[in-house]
């Protein structure tokens, strides 16, 4: 269900929005960012040759805005041509866009695209210009991970149109960015090139699989119009139509030295989890920390509350610079110019503007006069951010840096204009004053240690492993249910008479343990089920398989990891002809493509060599996020899940009505490791099925192939106790106990199949904390070694 109040929120700031310009305020809005100093960003003609027109107006705390001062009614302001106050542009390099006559210079943010859709409901081109006109409300499309509804225009942003909309099958409130390749700036193969690159680079997520709020918003579905000059960018929920930092200046003016701190602790911390962690792409691509590479005022996004202000960091570099004109320079992001970046926006902050707004001239950090007030201390430390001093080597080295500066002082108190005053200035103040000055320095430094004293304690203490079950500390007792998925990993763990204990189930076992503590397992057929009734608080947590990123009132702890496998018969009696040996015990992700979606018939029609004359039989298991992660990772395009679906349908038809000559059919992991093993040695077929390694790991009947993603290297998920990785010739019955699940490939990210087992628990503080305390009585080394007896990855390598 949508969430009826957030719409409703972002709707009307686009109303107030659409009535200031409307009002004759668009010139004022209409500030250029200067960005002649920061050499990194793509050419600026792929700056907007207007300003961006910031049109989400969040309800801010009132504390967040300045006392207004005899306001005026603003008057139209005639403007016969664009007014661009942008750095000079090289030669035959084009503006964006520029090839449109657009009569106000900013054919994005003209609103006669909205004006000829009033008119004409079937325009495609604006009246004035031929731009592509705004996409009509109500407008449906298919995306990857669903269908979705356009039900309002909100403005644009950086390169393209945002909207507001649904996702239909679930009625779950999403934001679309709209980026457009018309034919008159791109001709029909660059057009086609940047379609398939979008889909394929639009969006991050952990390689690990984990899922962790770093204030980055991320897109959940990247779509290219098979037919319209169009892609579509869609993110959950509506953080995406937060407001810019640049509309909030247009609104509010600078910010004071206590909340640029604030803004630069942020995305500093956001930075430093985007340039260190291990990401993985749409396509299945896995790169090692990613530059923004476009930090701006436009880019940063702040949303406010009663208490406090959040920055969400968007628009990244990776797949906004796809819609660039092709005639633009490509210049490659590095995480230096990030950091230069971030402290422009500082700076812009500070002084509530990027031009001078009497001159016109852009503002220049290098220019004593531009700067406004601000702490010695402080000043330093931008003044590092964009090189004009020793620059920082990391974001991480510059976010420890931030943070030993002091709180920054009330504006009134230590704070400079030019030059710091001679000492005869000092003398002449009252030794009351100074003492109170020094008071407040020494109570600010005295509250910042600490704060840093009590987070590193928090810190500390979300690393120590308690070792046993009965030592976790403050376990809320009474009765308590949870939930998780019916046919999911959990739900097998959790009930399995002697798969961990002798005659003992692991939900006896934590029962024992705490006897005040009475949880009741509630599983679901669904997990979005599962964790819809943690939301409404009818489930206390859930345990899950995290594969999708939750909403922001929900928190996850990890507790093991689990994965995908994929096998094929392991047979003694056919050893020599077996499929292990023939596919060099692995399996590319492009033949398990042609396998599950009946391009393949016969084994020795696969990419390969010595491939033996046997058919093809194909299996999957019953849980739905085994499909889903199998769909996401490794079929990936649309067409092949289609057509994956399509095979697994017709094993619900009669013979005479199928359309091909194999389909898939769906078992239990235990049925279906019997019957592989039978088809091979009794039929002489050669069958292919996979499942998670829990319910997987400790049997002989079947081989798991290693796998392999692309140009990757093939990744195993059994090790020997050698260290080595299992083959065709390792003996998986008599050498049972002498391997074990590859604990390095899970941490590391590098088995492409991998992803977390958590706890999912409200973050609501007046719930009771049994979710988290449940969490770390899983993370206990006592419950650690009993979940890796059961083929699961423990979170921490368990020290003897």
């Amino acid at each position: 269900m949508v969430k009826e109040t957030g719409k409703q929120i972002v709707q009307e700031a686009w109303q107030r929005e659409a009535i200031t310009q409307q009002a004759g305020q668009q010139a004022s809005s209409r500030k250029f960012r200067w960005v002649e100093k920061i050499s990194w960003v793509v050419p600026i003609v792929q700056e907007k040759t207007a300003p961006i027109a910031e049109s989400i107006k969040a309800k801010l705390p009132k504390r967040f805005f300045r006392k207004a001062q005899n306001p005026t009614v603003a008057e139209p302001e005639i403007i016969s041509t664009a007014i661009t106050l942008q750095p000079p542009v090289s030669l035959g390099v084009d503006s964006i866009y520029r090839k449109y006559r657009c009569w106000n210079g900013n054919t994005l943010g003209c609103e006669w695209t909205q004006k000829t859709l009033e008119q004409d409901p079937t325009a495609k081109k604006c009246l004035q210009c031929g731009f592509p006109t705004n996409l009509p409300l109500k407008t449906e499309f298919r995306g990857y991970r669903g269908r979705y509804r356009i039900d309002s225009f909100l403005g644009h942003r950086g390169m393209g149109r945002l909207y507001l909309g649904i996702q239909i099958a679930d009625r779950q409130l999403v934001v679309i960015k709209e980026y457009l390749l018309p034919n008159v700036c791109f001709n029909p193969e660059e057009t086609r090139d940047r379609k398939q690159l979008f889909e394929r680079i639009a969006g991050l997520s952990l390689a690990d699989g984990r899922i962790q709020d770093m204030r980055l918003n991320s897109p959940w579905d990247a779509v290219a119009d098979p037919v319209a000059e169009r892609c579509y960018l869609i993110t959950n929920g509506n953080q995406d139509a937060y407001p810019t930092l640049s509309a909030y200046l247009a609104t509010n003016g600078a910010m004071t030295e206590g909340e640029v701190y604030r803004v630069l602790s942020q995305v500093l911390q956001t930075l430093q989890f985007l340039h260190s962690q291990k990401f993985s792409l749409p396509s299945g691509q896995v790169q090692q920390g990613i530059a923004h590479g476009n930090i701006s005022l436009d880019s940063l996004l702040i949303m406010a509350d009663a208490k406090a202000f959040f920055i969400h960091v968007s628009d990244l570099a990776l797949w906004e610079r796809l819609f660039d004109l092709p005639t633009a320079k490509t210049i490659i992001p590095t995480f230096a110019q990030d950091l230069v970046s971030l402290g422009y926006v500082a700076f812009y902050l500070l002084t509530g503007s990027t031009v001078d707004l009497v001159s016109h001239q852009p503002l220049d950090p290098k220019q004593e006069q531009h700067w406004t007030s601000v702490t010695l201390a402080f000043k330093a430390f931008i003044l590092r951010l964009l090189e004009l001093d020793k620059p920082f080597s990391s974001a991480e080295e510059a976010r420890q840096a931030l943070l030993q500066l002091p709180l920054p002082p009330p504006s009134e108190v230590l704070v400079i204009t030019g030059k710091p005053e001679d000492d005869k200035t000092k003398l002449r103040r009252p030794p009351l004053l100074l003492l109170g000055m020094l008071g407040f320095v020494l109570l600010g430094s005295l509250i910042w240690f600490l704060l840093q004293k009590f987070q590193n304690q928090v810190i500390l203490s979300e690393n120590i492993t308690v070792c046993c079950l009965k030592d976790v500390p403050a376990v809320p007792p009474g009765t308590y249910t949870y939930t998780g998925e019916k046919n999911g990993t959990w739900s097998y763990i959790l009930r399995q008479t002697n798969l961990i204990l002798q005659n003992q189930t692991l939900e006896q076992k934590l029962k024992a343990s705490h006897p005040k503590l009475e949880l009741t397992y509630q599983p679901e057929d669904l997990l979005t089920t599962a964790i819809d009734k943690v939301k409404s608080a009818q489930s206390d947590f859930a345990v899950t398989n995290l594969v999708n990123e939750l909403t922001p009132e929900l928190r996850d702890k990890e507790v093991a990891y689990d994965g995908l496998v994929v096998f094929v018969a392991f047979s003694y009696s056919k050893r020599d002809k077996s499929l292990p040996r023939a596919l060099n015990g692995q399996i590319s992700f492009e033949q398990l493509r042609d396998l599950y979606t009946g391009k393949i018939t016969n084994w020795n029609q696969l990419k390969g060599t010595n491939l033996p004359d046997l058919p093809v039989r194909l299996y999957v298991p019953p849980e739905r996020e085994a499909l889903q992660i199998f769909e996401k990772r490794v079929l990936k395009e649309e067409s092949a899940i289609a057509a994956f679906a399509n095979l697994q349908n017709q094993n619900q038809k009669s013979s005479t009505s199928r359309t091909s000559s194999i389909d898939i059919t769906r078992l239990s992991p235990l049925e279906m490791l019997r019957r592989v093993l039978e088809d091979f040695e009794e039929n002489n077929i050669g069958s292919i099925g996979f499942a998670t390694l829990s319910q997987v790991f400790g049997q002989c009947s079947a081989y798991p192939l290693a796998v392999v993603d692309g140009n990757k290297s093939a990744v195993q998920t059994l090790v020997q106790d050698n260290g080595k990785s299992i083959d065709p010739n390792t003996d998986l019955c008599d050498d049972k106990g002498s391997y074990k699940p590859n604990i390095q490939v899970f941490k590391s990210g590098s088995y492409p199949l991998g992803y977390p087992i958590v706890v999912v628990y409200s973050g609501d503080n007046s719930r009771p904390p049994i979710g988290q305390k449940f969490a770390d009585m899983l993370r206990t080394e006592e419950v650690q070694k009993l979940l890796e007896k059961a083929g699961l990855v423990p979170v921490e390598k368990i020290k003897n």
